[in-house]
C-alpha cells in the first residue's frame, strides 16, 4: 500500500475524531468541526494520509505570528494509527506540512509534550532541533 497525502475534507471527520483519541484528546464531532473551520479561517491547513483501507493519519499546519518572533510556521496534531506506525506516514504527513508552510515563512516550529519521548526522537530524526523548554500555563474563562 502506498499511502496518499492530501488535504482534509469533510467526510475526513470521523476519522479524524478516532485519530484524536489515540493522540489523548476526546473531541465531540461538533467540537472538532468547529475547531476544523476555525483552523480554516485562520489561515491553517489540515493533511491527512491515506492508505487504501481509509485515513490513517493527519496533521494541521498553522502559521503562528508572535511581536517577539516574527511569523513562523508550526507543525500541530501530529498523529499516526497505531496499526499504521512505522510505514512513512508520519514522515510523509510533516514533509507534507513542511511544502505547504515553506510558502508562508521560512522557519517551522514543532511542540511536543515532555512525556512523548518518541516524538521528540522522530523530529530530531527529520532534522529539527529543541530550541527551549517552557511551561504551559492555562485559564479557562467563562462564557
Amino acid at each position: 500500500m502506498v499511502p496518499t497525502f492530501r488535504t482534509y475534507h469533510k467526510q475526513d471527520l470521523p476519522h479524524l475524531l478516532t485519530l484524536m483519541t489515540q493522540l489523548g484528546y476526546s473531541r465531540s464531532a461538533d467540537s472538532l468541526a468547529t475547531t476544523i473551520k476555525a483552523l480554516h479561517q485562520a489561515g491553517g491547513e489540515i493533511f491527512v494520509a491515506e492508505l487504501d483501507d481509509g485515513i490513517h493519519g493527519c496533521v494541521s499546519a498553522i502559521i503562528d505570528v508572535r511581536l517577539a518572533e516574527g511569523v513562523q510556521g508550526e507543525i500541530v496534531s501530529l498523529v499516526v494509527s497505531e496499526q499504521a506506525r512505522g510505514k512513512g506516514l508520519g514522515k510523509g504527513l510533516v514533509n507534507t506540512a513542511e511544502t505547504w508552510l515553506a510558502q508562508h515563512t521560512d522557519t517551522i516550529r514543532v511542540r511536543a509534550n515532555e512525556i512523548r519521548t518518541d516524538a521528540h526522537a522522530f523530529y530530531r530524526n527529520l532534522g529539527y532541533t529543541s530550541t527551549k523548554s517552557q511551561v504551559i500555563f492555562e485559564k479557562q474563562i467563562a462564557s
